[in-house]
């Protein structure tokens, strides 16, 4: 019997990501293969509906829509601070970090802009609004 990915099986990949244009974002060649629970691990829902079914060794290209992949970039992310609430070593256009959220989360963001008293900062995935393309192969599937 042929094992096929579906909710609850553990899943290893071996995958690229890249943007619509070819620009490489990731790659299972040089971050090694990812392994997860299919349909309880966060991942963008158009990958999770493109791999279902599939069965070890298939291969599947995804091309997907923002709302698919990493969600549409939402301007209500972006936030102003105080400057001073930054160490001179952090700022810069793109420099990218964490701070701690509420309950123990992690909240990540990366500066946009800077201005002469405040930074504005970005807290929306570092791919949001972006059309992606997912280039997988199921290695192996587990119960």
């Amino acid at each position: 019997m042929a094992n096929y990915v579906a909710d609850g099986k553990i899943v290893c990949l071996s995958d690229t990501l890249s943007l619509l244009d070819g620009t490489l974002v990731d790659s299972s060649a040089d971050s090694g293969t990812w392994t997860y629970v299919h349909g309880q691990t966060k991942m963008p829902a158009g990958l999770v509906r493109g791999l279902e079914g599939l069965q070890e060794g298939e291969h599947v290209r995804l091309a997907l829509a923002p709302q698919d992949a990493f969600g549409e970039l939402d301007r209500s992310a972006f936030h102003q601070l105080p400057k001073d609430h930054f160490p001179a070593s952090a700022l810069y256009v793109g420099h990218s970090s964490e701070v701690a959220g509420p309950e123990g989360s992690v909240i990540a963001f990366r500066i946009h802009e800077i201005h002469d008293d405040t930074v504005t900062i970005n807290l929306n995935h570092p791919l949001a609004g972006e059309q992606v393309v997912f280039d997988v192969t199921v290695v192996h599937v587990q119960d």
